[in-house]
C-alpha cells in the first residue's frame, strides 16, 4: 500500500489591500493536509467533447468494498489552452448520459474553467459524467483507488 498527501491552502489578502484585495474584511490563512492510504493509481490527460458522455463508470472501479469505506480519490483538472469549459455531472450506475452544457441540467454538479482543479472523494456508487464547451478543451485526470 502508499500513500498520498493531500494539501488544500487557502491564502488572500483582506479587501482593504492595496493589491490583490481578498473576498473578506480579514486576511485568510487556511490550510489542511491529509494522509490517505491508496494502493492503485489510473491517470490520463484527455480531450472530451462537445457530446455527453461517461467519463468514469463505477462499477468496472467498485473494488468489492463499502460505500463510505472504499471508493477513492478524484483529482480533475482543466489544462486547456484556450478558455474552455468542462462540465461535470453524476448520474445512477449506468443511468441515462444527459447534456451537462444545459444551464438548468440536474445532472451537473461542477464545472472547470481554464487552469481549475478538483480533488474530491468517490464512492463508485455513481457514474461520472462530462462534456466540454469546445472539442478543443483537454482535461487531466487522476483516480487514486482508496486501499481498505
Amino acid at each position: 500500500m502508499a500513500v498520498i498527501k493531500p494539501t488544500l491552502s487557502l491564502i488572500s489578502n483582506a479587501s482593504t489591500a492595496t493589491t490583490d484585495a481578498g473576498p473578506l474584511s480579514i486576511a485568510l490563512s487556511l490550510s489542511a493536509t491529509d494522509s490517505l492510504t491508496v494502493d492503485t493509481v489510473k491517470s490520463e490527460i484527455i480531450n472530451p467533447t462537445t457530446t455527453d458522455s461517461r467519463l468514469f463508470d463505477g462499477s468496472a472501479f467498485d473494488d468489492g468494498g463499502t460505500a463510505g469505506t472504499s471508493g477513492g480519490f478524484l483529482y480533475l483538472k482543466n489544462v486547456s489552452a484556450a478558455d474552455y469549459d468542462i462540465y461535470f455531472g453524476a448520474i445512477v450506475d449506468a443511468g441515462t448520459v444527459t447534456d451537462l452544457e444545459a444551464a438548468d441540467d440536474a445532472d451537473r454538479f461542477m464545472t472547470l474553467k481554464q487552469g481549475e482543479f478538483a480533488f474530491l472523494p468517490w464512492d463508485y456508487t455513481m457514474d461520472i459524467t462530462c462534456d466540454a464547451e469546445h472539442n478543443d478543451a483537454t482535461l487531466e485526470y487522476w483516480v487514486f483507488n482508496r486501499a481498505i
